[in-house]
């Protein structure tokens, strides 16, 4: 879908979508650290304008390969007037240092997971990582490149919490991973039902819808920096993790924690997020550039996902993990639907068009 200077005209016509919330673990919302016009300002060399993106993950990961594109599709379209440095690997930080970054004006580009959005303020777009919204990769892509997607992304510009999102990053279902010490407490079972996360410490990301779809499930979540997550898996400080099959492969988890579980509990829900000021400081020319540049990105993001995901599920074998199948999934649908129960009128308008896939 074409996209055109969505960031300043679209207003509140599509949704009726809420302001900036309470910011959690930065600074309160309404109360961002000022940008400086220094910072505020893109900075520019001989060679055009620099931008600096901070990607958590490594070259083996959909977003890292997103981010790529984007980045050669960027200089390609402006002849090198804009020109994007890419960090990989936590280089800059981990998520919450570059969510944080972002909205002080000291980084440019991070691309951050839907769900965090909400504890920096914007709230709307975190209903995408609602556990069981989604069916596939697919469905979820198709809901993305929709207008009720455009609506998404467009609810970050209108929170004022310090972002712009330019895009969304389709990085596929995550699922629970365990170690081997969880495992053999748990009798060594040849399949995973719900009744078995009762008790275990399961690492969630900083952000209080992954929090609540583990307490829903039965498990104790347990907040830990991705970062952290190996070891803390090597350890035995938490029993297991979740995230996409991708991602558990690129960064080596299977070592740590051999036992995987597909059970699709939420959708890989990535954004493509701007300074505000920064991204305000564009002309209205280089504005073009990077959205196409953003389209760009998601479709190499998705293409690759959706390659990498059969393809690691058939490497288990040589890499020494065991699949464990969930044999009551609709259990697991149902223990999640206390956490749907806390959101407003206005927010379950958008989750039943999400839900019914009118996008």
């Amino acid at each position: 879908m074409k996209r055109s200077l969505w960031i300043a005209v679209v207003g509140a016509a599509a949704l009726t979508l809420g302001a900036c919330g309470q910011v959690k673990e930065s600074a309160p919302a309404g109360t961002l650290p000022p940008t400086s016009a220094a910072q505020a300002e893109a900075k520019t060399t001989g060679d055009g304008l620099v931008l600096k993106w901070s990607e958590v993950n490594g070259d083996e990961y959909g977003a890292t390969v997103g981010a790529k594109a984007f980045k050669e599709k960027v200089e390609e379209v402006s002849g090198g007037q804009i020109v994007i440095d890419l960090y990989e690997n936590g280089t800059l930080g981990d998520e919450k240092t570059s969510m944080q970054g972002i909205q002080m004006g000291t980084l440019d580009i991070f691309r951050g997971n839907a769900s965090s959005l909400p504890n920096y303020g914007a709230k709307v777009i975190g209903l995408t990582g609602l556990p069981y919204l989604f069916k596939d990769m697919a469905q979820f892509h198709d809901m993305a490149v929709s207008s009720l997607g455009q609506e998404l992304l467009d609810s970050v510009d209108q929170a004022d919490c310090g972002y712009v999102a330019l895009g969304w990053m389709v990085e596929g279902p995550r699922s629970l991973f365990l170690t081997q010490s969880a495992y053999d407490k748990l009798g060594k079972p040849s399949a995973f039902s719900l009744d078995m996360m009762k008790g275990l410490k399961i690492r969630v990301p900083e952000t209080d819808l992954m929090v609540n779809t583990m307490k829903g499930l039965g498990a104790s979540a347990t907040p830990i920096a991705y970062s952290e997550l190996y070891t803390s898996l090597q350890s035995g400080v938490v029993d297991g993790a979740e995230n996409g099959v991708t991602s558990y492969l690129s960064n080596s988890f299977n070592e740590v924690a051999p036992y995987f579980i597909p059970d699709a509990h939420t959708f890989g829900c990535g954004v493509v997020l701007m300074n505000k000021d920064k991204w305000n400081s564009l002309t209205e020319e280089q504005k073009e550039w990077m959205l196409e540049a953003s389209e760009a990105g998601s479709e190499a993001c998705y293409e690759y996902n959706q390659k990498q995901e059969q393809a690691a599920y058939a490497s288990f074998l040589e890499k020494g993990v065991t699949k464990l199948e969930v044999p009551d999934l609709d259990k697991w649908q149902e223990a999640c639907q206390s956490v749907y129960a806390s959101y407003s009128e206005e927010e379950q308008k958008i989750i039943q068009r999400l839900a019914a896939g009118k996008y």
